[in-house]
């Protein structure tokens, strides 16, 4: 029985470890938007991002019933600060991925077809670019998209910034940044 106590203490440690090991992997907090005061104190869908305007979340036609809400921009620029700032070092590679899906205008004759351009940045505390990626998003279907963002310079505290260039609105969800 002594044996079983002390087995189930080691587990319960690994166990510990290892969920501490992939939050440090993971950069950005909060990346599907959807932390709530229920699942962390103080928390809302939107804590951790940032925007000039209020970032908008929404949860019409989400990803999956277990992942209700996600960010809608068109032209707008939304920040990720991370788990108090995210660390980025010179000369090393972070890959960056999300789920986006173009959301189409209202009026048909509104509507556009092809493609949003999102610009992914790591920028410092002056919002100056540290690293850079293009992604162009298709369909107003969830589709998974990646890129790779090189780090120019090091900053403690960065955040990750995606811009939407355009007027069309885009649904933006499971937000990731790795080292």
């Amino acid at each position: 029985m002594k044996n079983l106590k002390y087995y189930c203490v080691i587990s319960m440690l690994a166990l510990c470890a290892q969920s501490v090991q992939a939050q440090q992997e993971e950069l950005v907090r909060n990346g599907d938007f959807e932390l709530n005061a229920r699942v962390e104190r103080g928390t809302q869908a939107t804590t951790a991002w940032d925007a000039a305007k209020p970032v908008v979340v929404v949860h019409v036609d989400p990803i999956s019933q277990d992942n209700p809400n996600y960010a809608v921009i068109a032209s707008d620029t939304i920040y990720n600060e991370g788990f108090d700032g995210i660390s980025i070092t010179e000369g090393a590679n972070y890959d960056f991925s999300v789920s986006l899906r173009l959301i189409p205008a209202l009026r048909e004759e509104e509507r556009t077809t092809g493609s949003k351009q999102l610009i992914i940045r790591l920028v410092d505390e002056s919002g100056k670019s540290l690293a850079e990626a293009t992604i162009l998003a298709q369909g107003n279907q969830w589709q998974h998209y990646s890129a790779q963002l090189a780090a120019c310079a090091s900053c403690e505290k960065a955040r990750l910034a995606i811009e939407g260039i355009g007027n069309e609105k885009i649904a933006i969800d499971k937000v990731s940044l790795k080292k």
